[in-house]
């Protein structure tokens, strides 16, 4: 009663003939995968197409763990026609994971190129979002640098007792049963923790940072919402509005999105090759530098914008004061000019004030100090272009939300990618694009139909 052939297991329009079919397109030895190109001699490795083929098939069903897809490879029917049953080992499935980061990266954007040249994808309009995932390393594996004072501290306190033991053991005049060999087996342990301790500070030097993971130095403390505090990795996206496609990703180690305005639009305009790009993001990529940098690249930003906020209760509010672009000064409520006095690096802001603040007739409704300062932003006209940009169209954050927080929610509920497996940021960003990959063939199958999908790939 059963198919005689495999090829019957599997109908013409399964999801897995898309992965099949796209994979079958690359070029592995231009994309950079190891063993795509194999010695004349000696026992042929498995292709890397047919290890990529396995791990997408894996991250799109909720199947991330080497061993568990060595176990499908045996049982599954549709991996069995995937890989013309083939069946590698659990250790040469990780090592391709572990070792093809780059390639797999490219195979990631390899696919976005393909759905640009088919014009499946336009990219005029993308939003930009940052996701935490948690690590491989555990909570526990994390030292603070403000803990290392007390832990040496224990430590030495530890070792203090055991020396003492071992003085008084080596005092022939104390009737003290002692059994020195677990002693000195235990100090020897203690001095190896201070060397650890040791290893701990110089790592948090070497990343310029108050912390250390013990088991995986590249990951980090980080908060995460209502989650609080995990071990791992910001993950940043830029998600097409259109399609709803990932178009570029990247993992870093940074606790906030504040810098990665101007790297993740910039990358993303490079894939889409545009010469002009349209980016929503919200207040968390609120930085000036950032946005001056985009507006030089022909990208345009909407964000709400973050100011510092001063107690002016029952005082004049800073848009009260008028700006004279061609004299540099701010024009107060009461006619006079606040000039140029300093400026905050810090900050990145310029002061204005006056002298004569404290014979103003409106002094009262001004300030409770001395003299009036306003205070103007390095690039306080990208704030205001944003700022009304904003204004226009108020709706444009509720549409973000909707673009770039989406794909996340897929990623980790959906698809179950709420922490990586792999140890390190190399093999972290292997993952991440595996799962994007995985999360973009999903998307143009739901979006195009897989009939469609299957001619346009061939």
């Amino acid at each position: 009663m059963l198919p005689s052939i495999l090829d019957d297991y599997v109908a013409t329009d399964h999801p897995v003939r898309v992965i099949d079919a796209f994979v079958d397109s690359l070029d592995m030895r231009t994309l950079g995968f190891s063993k795509a190109e194999t010695c004349e001699t000696g026992r042929k490795p498995y292709h890397p197409g047919d290890l990529l083929k396995l791990y997408i098939y894996g991250y799109l069903n909720q199947i991330r763990s080497s061993r568990r897809l060595e176990k499908e490879c045996h049982r599954n029917l549709e991996l069995l026609w995937l890989l013309r049953r083939l069946s590698p080992d659990f250790k040469t499935i990780a090592d391709f994971r572990k070792g093809n980061s780059q390639a797999i990266r490219n195979a990631c954007r390899a696919f976005i190129q393909f759905c640009r040249q088919a014009e499946l994808l336009t990219g005029q309009l993308v939003a930009i979002d940052g996701s935490k995932f948690k690590s491989a390393a555990s909570k526990d594996s994390v030292t603070r640098r403000s803990q290392l004072t007390e832990q040496r501290q224990q430590l030495e306190q530890q070792i203090d007792r055991y020396l003492q033991q071992l003085d008084c053991a080596d005092d022939k005049a104390a009737a003290i049963q002692l059994d020195t060999a677990a002693v000195k087996k235990a100090l020897a342990r203690l001095q190896q923790q201070k060397v650890t301790l040791d290893k701990l500070e110089e790592q948090m030097d070497t990343f310029g940072r108050n912390q250390a993971c013990a088991t995986e130095p590249e990951a980090k403390l980080l908060r995460s919402g209502r989650e609080g505090m995990i071990v791992g990795y910001n993950v940043q996206s830029a998600v097409d509005a259109e399609t709803s496609l990932i178009v570029h990703h990247e993992v870093t180690d940074d606790s906030d999105d504040r810098r990665q305005l101007y790297p993740m639009a910039q990358q993303t305009k490079t894939e889409l090759e545009l010469d002009n790009l349209d980016v929503l993001a919200d207040a968390g990529y609120s930085n000036g530098e950032q946005l001056a940098a985009c507006e030089a690249e022909d990208i345009t930003v909407t964000l709400p914008t973050r100011r510092s906020i001063n107690d002016l209760t029952g005082l004049h509010p800073k848009e009260a004061f008028q700006y004279d672009a061609d004299r540099d000064e701010y024009i107060c409520p009461a006619g006079e000019r606040l000039t140029y006095k300093t400026l905050n690096r810090k900050e990145k802001r310029r002061m204005y004030t006056r002298e004569g603040c404290h014979n103003c007739m409106q002094k009262a409704q001004c300030t409770r100090s001395k003299q009036r300062w306003v205070s103007r932003h390095f690039h306080e006209e990208s704030f205001e272009r944003c700022d009304a940009r904003l204004q226009r169209n108020p709706n444009l954050m509720r549409q973000r939300m909707a673009i770039v927080e989406r794909p996340f929610a897929i990623l980790k509920q959906v698809m179950g990618f709420r922490r990586f497996l792999c140890w390190g940021m190399d093999s972290a960003r292997s993952e991440m694009s595996l799962g994007v990959l995985s999360y973009n063939l999903k998307r143009m199958m739901t979006q195009q139909g897989v009939t469609a999908l299957l001619a346009a790939l061939r």
